[in-house]
């Protein structure tokens, strides 16, 4: 199976990398939600940018060929983005 590092030799496959992603992610969602009130687009400011998602500043794929992965859980590197934004953002905007 495969594992990647971070940034201090530790190995994590990739259930334990979703694992970590999954719950910073809700951590993520919940914080905003506990100031704000509800959860919004973080590029639009919006509320109607729906689905919601949280996305890394730092890629998936950039952070495991760079060996930090510790970037993938870490709140700093999670955006909340609308789906549109999200596509927008990652260059995928079909519209």
């Amino acid at each position: 199976m495969n594992t990647y590092s971070d940034n201090k030799g530790n190995r994590y496959t990739t259930p334990q990398i979703e694992q970590k992603i999954k719950k910073s992610a809700l951590l993520k969602l919940e914080i905003q939600f506990v100031e704000y009130g509800y959860n919004f687009c973080e590029q639009c400011k919006r509320n109607d940018c729906k689905p919601i998602d949280v996305s890394h500043t730092v890629s998936r794929k950039t952070a495991k060929e760079n060996a930090t992965v510790e970037l993938l859980w870490d709140l700093d590197n999670l955006e909340i983005l609308g789906r549109r934004c999200h596509q927008k953002k990652d260059k995928l905007n079909l519209f």
